[in-house]
Formats: structure tokens, sequence, C-alpha cells
């Protein structure tokens, strides 16, 4: 009698806390409760499916929607939407607060947030080819490479939402001071050039030092390279493969995403003493095909026996061509081999288990398919070779 006395009372409990019925919105708002904010119109911000922002500083800056993207509909009481609009009003209110960095800094800087990166862009204006980009434009330009980036990376290596630790902390000041004393407080380290902490919660910084970084485009290429890095040796298991063992996964992996957005790879994550003027202006296929048929004697072992800064400007090259030779004919091997090698399995085992090759074989197989896939002059890859890389 228990049992069915509670039986009977929850339908009665169920039925004395049902909500309200929910306001339907209007025509105006298309019954959603909830209209853009038009101060957004021109800049990039508009919410859409394709806008991968969550927060900018300088959206929170509108006393319309305070950084939110959508205003009340002024037409009706509310909709459908419009409980989820406030929960982001408070959600931006509490990130628009100062954060970590700009107590450091002792004031604001230009912050914006996607789902998997916080980036900071402290910077008026920077040349983009024959005009000038602000820094606004810029953070909203780098914040689509990066996420376009971490989908592709998550696509080769089947990451989920899960398989991440942190977001990638991303940052460029106008001046070295800035960048010095950001590196002091939170990279545990001071130097004058670009410089980043992988693993469990990674942070890349660097300032618009010419003439390395100078442009809109040498930003975004630098950026979208560490990137790689980053999301890779934080997820799953954290940990940065370039000095266990997988210096030519990780060297290889972020030269391919620059290249693959950009069309050219010009950023090198080396040691100083090994960095020489950048190979072939940064366009490997044909060099690398001519390379290969030049030179019979085995090339990848040296690759393989080196830390990711320890390689010189070619044998990177040599590295992004493995691993585009991975990505267009053993995509499903991406993630076991990243695992492996985070655990300090060697490379030549997780060869053997993953694509049934000893090393020996696996050169001769890279060769065979550059040889198939890449020009003899020029950078187009073969259509073959492109269609299936992606």
């Amino acid at each position: 009698m228990p049992l069915l006395s509670c039986l009977v009372a929850v339908p009665l409990a169920v039925a004395s806390i049902a909500p309200a019925p929910q306001s339907s919105g209007c025509d105006k708002c298309r019954h959603e409760g909830v209209l853009p904010c038009k101060a957004h119109a021109k800049d990039g911000e508009e919410p859409s499916a394709e806008n991968p922002v969550l927060f900018c500083s300088w959206a929170g800056q509108c006393a319309d929607c305070a950084g939110v993207l959508w205003i009340d509909c002024p037409k009706c009481e509310g909709g459908p939407r419009s409980a989820e609009v406030e929960e982001r009003r408070k959600a931006a209110a509490t990130w628009n607060a100062r954060d970590p960095l700009e107590k450091a800094l002792g004031r604001a800087v230009g912050r914006l947030e996607t789902k998997r990166f916080a980036l900071v862009v402290d910077l008026d204006e920077l040349p983009d080819g024959n005009k000038r980009i602000d820094g606004h434009a810029l953070i909203h330009r780098l914040a689509l490479d990066l996420e376009r980036t971490a989908s592709l990376v998550a696509a080769h290596f089947q990451l989920a939402d899960t398989d991440y630790r942190a977001k990638m902390r991303m940052w460029i000041f106008h001046d070295l001071e800035t960048h010095r004393l950001a590196m002091q407080n939170f990279l545990g380290t001071i130097s004058t050039g670009d410089f980043k902490v992988l693993g469990r919660d990674p942070v890349f910084s660097v300032w618009a030092e010419p003439p390395h970084f100078e442009t809109a485009p040498k930003v975004r290429a630098v950026f979208v390279h560490n990137a790689a890095h980053m999301l890779t040796s934080n997820a799953v298991e954290p940990v940065w493969v370039g000095d266990v063992g997988g210096g030519w996964l990780d060297a290889g992996l972020g030269h391919w995403y620059e290249y693959e957005a950009f069309g050219r790879t010009v950023n090198y994550c080396i040691e100083e003493a090994n960095a020489l003027v950048n190979w072939e202006q940064g366009q490997w296929r044909a060099p690398i095909r001519k390379w290969l048929e030049k030179e019979s004697s085995p090339l990848l072992p040296a690759v393989f026996a080196k830390r990711t800064g320890a390689m010189t400007t070619r044998e990177h090259a040599l590295a992004w061509s493995f691993y585009d030779f991975l990505v267009a004919e053993h995509a499903e091997t991406l993630r076991p081999l990243m695992l492996g090698l985070k655990k300090k399995e060697p490379a030549r085992d997780l060869l053997k288990a993953q694509l049934g090759l000893d090393l020996v074989a696996a050169e001769q197989a890279w060769r065979a398919w550059v040889s198939a896939n890449y020009p003899v002059q020029g950078d187009k890859p073969r259509a073959a070779a492109a269609k299936k890389s992606r």
C-alpha cells in the first residue's frame, strides 16, 4: 500500500509545479522573443551559426546588448529564447569583469572567447596587404581561423569536447614590454620572441615584432600554427609529444594546418641555432618530390629521432610531408599514433601496430605517395590527393 500511495502522489506533485505557459513572441521577432542587436550589423559579430564568438570585449561595451548580440523584442513580452538570452547577459557580465591577465597588466585589453580559444589582441591596428586592419576586426578573423583549425584537428584525431582540458589562451601585444610582463606572470619565463606553454593549460604569447609578426597575415599564420600544437598537446592526455619521441608528428601537424589555411607555411617551432631562411619559401610539394627523386638513402629515421626544436627547416618539411601522407591515406591512425606517443611508446612500434609497416616500409609507401601526388612544378596537389586529404 505505501508503494501505491507513492505512485498516486507523483502526478499530483508534478501538476502542482507545472510551469506557466511560455510566451510565444510575435511576428516582429519571428516568435523568438529577441532580436539581433543592430549595433553589430557591420563588425563581424552578427549572431549566426557560422559565428564562433561567445564573448567579445568590444561588443561588451554596447549599451543596448552588453555584448550578448541580442536584445529583447520591444513589441512583445518575450518568447522561447528570452530565458536563454537572459542567461547569456549574466554570463557576459561575469566575463566582462577584468580577467587575470588584465589584473596582471593593470589595464584592460581587447579580448574574445570562442569554444576552444581565449584570445587577446592588444594593439590598435596592423598592415593587411594594401590596407590596415584594427585590433577588433583582426581578433574576429583569428577566431574564424582558429575554430576552423580546431574543427580539422578534431576530425583528424577523432576528438570530442570532453577530450580537452582547457581553452587555448593566445595573446598578441603591441610592445615587447607588455609581452614580457605577460610571460613573467603566466608562462614562467621572459623572452623577446614568441613563446608557448603546452599540455594541461596551454598559453601562447607574442608581440608585433618586426619583421616577424608586424602584419595581419603573419599574425594569422603564427596563431594557426601554434594553435595546432596547443590543441594536440592538450587533447585526451595533457602531454606535448614534441620532446618525448613525437617530434616528427608534432612538427608535421603544426606546418600542415598552417599550410592548409594559407597555402604556405612560414613558422617553425625550432631552436634558434637551427633557424635558417625559410625553406623553399614555405611551399614544399615540388621541392620535396624533387629531393626524394634525387636522394635514395633513407630520410625518415633521422627525422623520427629528433625533437621538434632540434630539426632543421628541411627536416620540418619532411615531417610535414609525412603528416600529409598520413592525413590522406591513414587518417584513422592519427589518434592512436598521438595517444601512443603521449605514453612514450616508440614510434617504430606504433607505425607497425597502426599501419602494419616498419619504418623502412613506411618510408617506401610515403615516397611512392609523394611521387604520385605532388607536382614537379608549382604547389598545387594533384586532384585525387587534394580531394582525399580533406
